[in-house]
């Protein structure tokens, strides 16, 4: 996003990551970063709690990735999440110009564009969910799930990955709300609204850049001090590197068991490869995610202590978070990189290590239950559940020739490049600004009564 906005110029609008002990109004703080003016609004704890631990991570986000039964229902938290996004809205409203583009991002603002047309707003709103959208019955297990569905209705563009979340979402609106679908369009009893398919990009000069120097320099980095370590086999040993947020989605529990499924039906590997794999930390007080923690901790302890030689160690799990320059160091030295997510929106770590390689390209493993799936088709596909297949398309990874290998990051390489940050910014813009403004928005009067009464 800062990207687009640098090339733009604009203003970037949220919370400011200070937390209070009260509610605060919200009046907006305002700074700038080079050309893009920084608006930002505080929260209280309370709110911080209920709309974004509980409402945005333990409600939303679950749902939206289909697991159902990791979904918190509070009506308190939903509440909250309505009241910090009129919050949100008060607060932006004041700053817009006639003929502004808003543009608004992700599960935690569902909201944001209903509570702006509240105020009067006319002028053009899109939306972009960056996590998948699940199918209705999933969706429907929230209490709320019509309401936020008419919060969709606000905008004139929603934008979503792939086609098939954008199909979740229509048949959603149109089983759940009184409208009707045509094409790409989802017509209610407000105004019409346009669903469009922007499969998002990375930065590939960068990580290219970034890789050749890491290359260059030879630094002192973990990987190339693991790469020179003593081995049983003559032969270089191979990494399988795995980068992503500790989080349930991302199914590190079923990689782990996968890789020890490969040293079991494989003994000859055992000594000779070793998977790298990197966690961020990510909502380190959301019980669902300590949980998540210790499963993890306890599958590594449990295939290091079952494989482990004297100089050798099957597992190298580093919980921490890393810098993009230093990720392409680890994925232009990585032989494989799994990405292999229960289910994901898209993943750029897939783009970012594709665009990493050097003359002798890694192989990429690619969870079919992610976006990044329909735009990479030449990776290896999987499914995570089936540890056993896994380890097997691993094995055959690990054993890929070089032609082969080369073929498929060409063929992928051209998609990472022509599909970059950039590019999905400027088409989802372009499309933004070619729909038709509304000369008014008005909710049903029953439902400002409502709001009314609730406030």
């Amino acid at each position: 996003m800062r990207a687009a906005l640098e090339s733009h110029t604009g203003m970037w609008f949220g919370w400011s990551g200070t937390t209070t002990e009260r509610r605060t109004s919200s009046t907006p703080d305002i700074s700038e970063i080079g050309p893009i003016n920084l608006v930002t609004v505080d929260l209280s704890a309370d709110e911080v709690n209920l709309f974004y631990t509980v409402f945005a991570n333990r409600s939303l986000w679950p749902t939206l990735h289909s697991f159902p039964t990791m979904v918190t229902v509070r009506h308190d938290a939903y509440r909250a999440y309505q009241r910090v996004n009129r919050k949100f809205a008060e607060a932006l409203l004041p700053m817009l110009e006639k003929g502004d583009l808003i543009w608004v991002h992700d599960y935690h603002l569902i909201s944001f564009g209903r509570e702006l047309r509240r105020l009067g707003w006319t002028g053009k709103i899109g939306f972009f969910l960056h996590t998948p959208f699940p199918s209705t019955e999933i969706f429907g297990v929230l209490p709320a799930a019509d309401e936020l569905l008419r919060g969709f209705e606000a905008y004139d563009l929603v934008g979503l990955h792939t086609a098939r979340y954008k199909q979740n979402l229509l048949d959603a609106l149109s089983t759940e709300l009184e409208g009707e679908v045509e094409g790409s369009f989802f017509t209610g009893s407000e105004r019409s609204t346009k669903v469009g398919v922007f499969p998002i990009g990375t930065d590939p000069a960068n990580f290219e850049q970034w890789s050749l120097k890491a290359e260059q320099e030879q630094a002192d980095t973990f990987i190339q001090r693991l790469l020179s370590r003593r081995s049983p086999s003559p032969r270089r040993p191979k990494i399988i590197l795995g980068v992503d947020r500790l989080d349930y989605t991302k199914g590190i529990p079923q990689r782990l068991l996968t890789f020890e499924q490969l040293l079991e039906r494989h003994p000859s590997l055992r000594g000779t490869v070793t998977l790298v794999q990197i966690s961020a930390p990510s909502r380190t007080r959301v019980p669902e995610y300590i949980r998540e923690r210790e499963r993890v901790d306890q599958l590594v302890g449990r295939i290091n202590g079952r494989f482990s030689e004297a100089d050798w160690a099957p597992v190298h799990y580093l919980y921490r978070s890393y810098t993009q320059p230093e990720l392409a160091r680890f994925y232009r030295e990585a032989d494989v990189c799994l990405v292999t997510p229960l289910r994901d929106g898209m993943n750029l770590v897939a783009m970012e290590f594709v665009a990493s390689q050097g003359p002798d390209p890694g192989v990429l493993i690619l969870s079919r239950f992610c976006g990044a799936s329909e735009t990479m088709p030449d990776a290896v596909t999987v499914n995570p559940y089936d540890s056993e297949g896994t380890a097997e398309a691993l094995y055959r990874a690990l054993m890929m020739d070089g032609t082969e290998r080369k073929r498929r990051w060409e063929s992928l390489m051209s998609g990472v490049r022509s599909r970059t940050a950039i590019s999905w910014s400027e088409g989802f813009l372009d499309e933004l600004s070619a729909t038709t403004s509304i000369e008014s928005f008005q909710p049903a009067l029953a439902e400002v009564a409502g709001r009314a009464a609730s406030t």
